[in-house]
């Protein structure tokens, strides 16, 4: 399963992926820079490549964990559309809704009509059953 997916930091920068879940395994991969900047987001991801892999059209994986070893917290003025997860001492604040300020290239991923997604609605329904199968749920989809 794939879901769009904004990974934030503080109330400025946003950038767009997706998350996957295959079986009990879920990643984070983002598909463009959004709203930051080089040295901002290769400071995020410790990592000095980030930024240029995403302007040369390439993804990049943030992190690939089991579900039995994050942790997923979704605070209240999320709505269901977004909360942090946690694991091994790092901490991701993701959304499942679009960031006003970053739109989703929906082209990278081969995807043409933007027509077939209602944002905030599917954002908050994935929102919580995401938390579903966080919790330990096997089949909340």
């Amino acid at each position: 399963m794939l879901f769009k997916t904004w990974l934030l930091q503080g109330i400025f920068h946003s950038a767009p992926g997706y998350i996957q879940i295959e079986g009990d395994m879920v990643s984070l991969t983002l598909v463009d820079t959004g709203t930051f900047g080089k040295r901002k987001l290769n400071a995020l991801l410790k990592r000095n490549d980030v930024f240029e892999s995403l302007t040369n059209d390439e993804t990049i994986e943030v992190f690939q964990v089991s579900r039995k070893a994050a942790r997923y917290q979704s605070p209240w003025y999320m709505l269901s559309g977004g909360g942090v997860v946690s694991f091994s001492g790092k901490q991701y604040k993701l959304s499942f809704m679009q960031p006003q300020n970053t739109k989703f290239p929906y082209q990278r991923l081969g995807i043409i009509r933007e027509s077939d997604f209602t944002d905030f609605k599917d954002g908050r329904e994935f929102g919580k059953r995401f938390r579903l199968f966080m919790d330990g749920q096997d089949n909340p989809w």
